[in-house]
């Protein structure tokens, strides 16, 4: 199987398992769930799926040379995520944004995904327990392969071009079964565009209201049994011709909001709704001349940097709706 990678070019992938695991209907299904729920970069050309983010996590991981089992721990780690993505968090109110989470054993075991597993000698309950894939998942401030592949892949959709992420990706190296790097304007250079990919898309108050209006429609629709809990299970374009069809004054006011250019301000004495996002943020470690350190050691304006965002962004917005003219 020849896999055309926005990020890391083509990939050559011959491990059966892997194959089947790829053309799986959980797998398949992510095809159908835009990794940024609804948010302006859900609105670039050729968006970003959870499919192709979950296939750049397992490529990643092979590049490192990551052992088959975790590159299969990478493939299915987002194979719970409901539709619209992280969305469904501010439903439920889940600023740490794990909602889905909580449904990675059940999709997992109630598919054909065990079986695959079981008939190439592989634990399901294994593979499905991050804590087992420390490249795959580890704590922020530290890099992983989830965040990223979702770093350098939202930014090379941003800028149209791979080769800075591919620059910066080259100067990772694994040691002490963690991924840091050997270059430390390489990993201030990830640093910064994790940076400003927050402030500029993932926690930016524009897409912020974005999420909270998709939201609101979706809640109001779970609220009058027009859709179930387990109907977020489909995929966006299935929930969203649900909320479409339903006939509910409501739900079509938020979604044809969706549809206006407006802008966004914060104004905590005259505002529509209070939503928060999660605060992102990556300190990387660099091994240079025998010892480690951080991105904010060498660099230590990052800290001032890392500590006005955290603030910012976990008081929450107070956003007022500016609607633009056509």
């Amino acid at each position: 199987m020849l896999i055309k990678d926005r990020v890391y070019g083509e990939i050559e992938i011959t491990e059966q398992v892997l194959i089947e695991l790829i053309n799986s209907k959980p797998v398949q299904r992510l095809k159908g769930i835009n990794q940024h729920g609804n948010s302006r970069l859900s609105l670039y050309p050729e968006p970003i799926s959870r499919y192709e983010h979950s296939v750049g996590v397992m490529i990643l991981l092979r590049l490192l040379g990551a052992p088959l089992e975790e590159q299969i721990a990478g493939l299915l780690h987002d194979v719970p995520h409901t539709a619209f993505s992280h969305v469904i968090d501010s439903v439920y109110k889940s600023k740490d944004q794990d909602f889905h989470e909580k449904f990675h054993k059940k999709i997992v075991i109630n598919s054909e995904i065990p079986e695959i597993l079981k008939k190439h000698n592989f634990e399901v309950d294994r593979v499905i327990d991050e804590h087992n894939f420390p490249l795959l998942e580890n704590s922020a401030p530290n890099i992983c392969a989830d965040r990223i592949d979702y770093t350098l892949r939202d930014y090379t959709l941003v800028m149209n071009s791979n080769f800075r992420t591919f620059e910066i990706f080259k100067a990772m190296i694994v040691k002490d079964n963690e991924i840091i790097f050997n270059d430390k304007q390489q990993a201030k250079n990830f640093t910064d565009i994790y940076v400003w990919m927050g402030k500029s898309f993932w926690a930016n108050i524009n897409d912020v209201a974005r999420y909270q209006i998709l939201a609101n429609a979706i809640q109001i629709a779970l609220d009058n049994d027009i859709i179930t809990e387990s109907d977020l299970f489909h995929d966006d374009a299935w929930v969203y011709g649900k909320l479409v069809n339903s006939g509910n004054e409501e739900i079509l006011k938020n979604l044809n909001l969706l549809n206006q250019d407006f802008e966004c301000v914060h104004d905590p004495e005259d505002y529509v709704f209070h939503s928060f996002a999660k605060f992102r943020y990556v300190d990387p470690k660099i091994f240079l001349e025998s010892e480690t350190k951080r991105v904010s050691e060498l660099f230590p304006e990052m800290k001032n940097v890392f500590d006005e965002e955290r603030v910012k962004v976990e008081a929450g917005y107070y956003i007022k709706i500016i609607p633009q003219d056509s």
